[in-house]
């Protein structure tokens, strides 16, 4: 398995592009902008986009799904909480930068599903941890350490709380219970910013106590 990152659009979000390199079979998680040098990325390394995977209906993490989705023919996958932030102009935040987009999902999916990319090794686990969003999920791989965890977490922060739908009790808890119970060499991969893992995280995130 081999990923690849694009930092997109005026918040330099990050869409991650997951390969099995022997079938360039694709995942494309959270293609938020950009859709023109996302699908350039993707003709030009003759990527097979199976699905779009998303962390969270947020505008900056689906503002090129509709493009790519023509482009590809894929599917897109979001949490069954997601078809109201995808419908919901107040809920994605598009309004935001003067646009209203809005679109649906092929898949919705819940708490503990399974997305595999078919005829390869490669699978994850959906982790259902609101707080950011009502409709936030990590994508976790347990065979290969790693976890597409959108706006839940980064580096030394958190996502922030203050949108519709966000909570700050519940993200919290969602960070306990999803993340800081994988094992702690994880790679976090999130939606702004630098990776980290579960066990930085544990140790320096200034939003937990290490002494717990």
């Amino acid at each position: 398995m081999k990923i690849e990152v694009l930092s997109v659009g005026a918040l330099a979000e990050q869409t991650y592009f997951i390969i099995d390199e022997a079938t360039k079979k694709t995942f494309i998680v959270d293609p938020g902008d950009d859709a023109a040098i996302i699908n350039q990325k993707i003709d030009q390394e003759e990527l097979k986009v199976e699905k779009i995977i998303l962390t969270h209906g947020h505008f900056d993490h689906i503002g090129a799904v509709e493009e790519v989705r023509h482009h590809t023919g894929c599917k897109v996958v979001i949490h069954e909480e997601g078809k109201r932030y995808l419908e919901d102009v107040a809920y994605n935040l598009s309004t935001m930068l003067g646009g209203a987009l809005t679109l649906q999902a092929d898949e919705y999916v819940q708490h503990g599903d399974i997305i595999t990319l078919d005829g390869t090794d490669i699978s994850f686990k959906v982790l259902h941890a609101p707080g950011h969003t009502k409709d936030g999920v990590a994508f976790y791989s347990e065979k290969y350490k790693v976890a597409f965890v959108g706006d839940i977490i980064f580096r030394g922060s958190i996502g922030r709380t203050d949108f519709l739908g966000g909570n700050s009790v519940d993200l919290i808890k969602s960070i306990r219970e999803q993340i800081f119970t994988l094992d702690k060499e994880v790679v976090l991969y999130p939606g702004h910013g630098p990776a980290t893992t579960v066990g930085d995280e544990i140790l320096h995130n200034p939003y937990f106590n290490m002494f717990e």
